[in-house]
């Protein structure tokens, strides 16, 4: 969360600077929106998959790769193909994408 707060930190400084160009601040604009949309997925992936009776989640996203991260041990296929699903729908990723492991 630190992470993505400071990134758009580091846009919205650039957004506000008048000495960039209109350009760079749609990007800047842009970047935003995208690591908006990602802090959002994110968090109701969690709570989605909490919701499924899971404690302990973990989420991250990198490179169109979504890493999922449970206190868990054991899964059955039902439960793999549930949290395949969430992010799935949420972050528009296919299966081999998904990324499921274990503190």
């Amino acid at each position: 969360d630190r992470m993505y707060s400071e990134m758009i930190e580091t846009y919205q400084k650039m957004i506000d600077n008048e000495n960039i160009s209109a350009e760079q601040k749609a990007i800047a604009m842009q970047e935003i929106s995208n690591i908006t949309e990602t802090k959002n997925g994110i968090m109701i992936s969690e709570n989605l998959i909490k919701n499924k009776g899971f404690d302990n989640v973990v989420i991250l996203v990198n490179n169109g790769k979504v890493n999922i991260v449970l206190n868990n041990s054991k899964l059955n296929q039902e439960q793999i193909s549930q949290i395949q699903n969430i992010i799935e729908n949420e972050f528009n990723v296919k299966i081999q994408d998904i990324i499921i492991s274990f503190k």
